[in-house]
């Protein structure tokens, strides 16, 4: 009896200590595979995309301890959120590379938003599915689909008053993005809303 309760107990300490390993092996593994991936190819737009191989690589032998934990199904979605988990990760086990993709993020998203255009007009719907999504019909008629995907400069509490725009006379600004679609497992372009005014 007391031989068995040593086995479980033991059992019980390596699977506590395996739990606490693994995401840090997860963190390890990606920030060795970027690293690696890095010496071959400067190129940062294919070094983002690698980084994401890199990830998925590095999580997917642990598929069952990040469902039973996250409910991330690796191996079936091809969610960003397995991505934004280990970034934690990858914070804490190698904070140089860390800052390095934020660091590329932050230009990307400048480059992207250098050519930023604006519309102004009435708000006739808003759509809200996997994003928020503007109507807005501008004086000529023309209507144009704005996507609320990141933080939107204004003067308003958004998540609590964009509702109150719909029939309102507003200037939108916006960049154009590609964004992946995982239904229709393609890439499409966005007009992603980077502030807003009431006219």
């Amino acid at each position: 009896m007391k031989k068995n309760l040593s086995a479980l107990l033991l059992i019980l300490l390596f699977a506590t200590g395996f739990s606490q390993d693994y995401k840090a092996g997860i963190a390890i593994s990606a920030c060795e595979c970027f690293k690696k991936l890095k010496a071959e190819n400067t190129d940062p737009e294919i070094l983002e995309t690698k980084l994401g191989f890199c990830i998925i690589n590095a999580a997917e032998p642990y598929a069952k301890q990040l469902k039973k934990e996250y409910n991330l199904d690796i191996l079936r979605d091809e969610s960003s959120e397995t991505g934004k988990l280990v970034a934690t990760w990858i914070l804490k086990e190698c904070p140089d590379l860390f800052l390095e993709m934020v660091d590329h993020e932050e230009k990307n998203g400048a480059k992207d938003r250098s050519s930023e255009m604006s519309v102004s007009g009435t708000v006739s719907r808003i759509e809200k599915d996997e994003f928020i999504v503007f109507h807005i019909v501008a004086s000529d008629g023309n209507l144009t689909k704005l996507y609320w995907i990141t933080s939107i400069q204004s003067g308003l509490d958004l998540p609590k008053e964009y509702a109150s725009l719909l029939q309102k006379k507003v200037t939108f600004r916006y960049y154009r993005n590609e964004i992946f679609d995982a239904a229709t497992n393609n890439y499409r372009n966005l007009n992603i809303i980077s502030a807003l005014k009431m006219d």
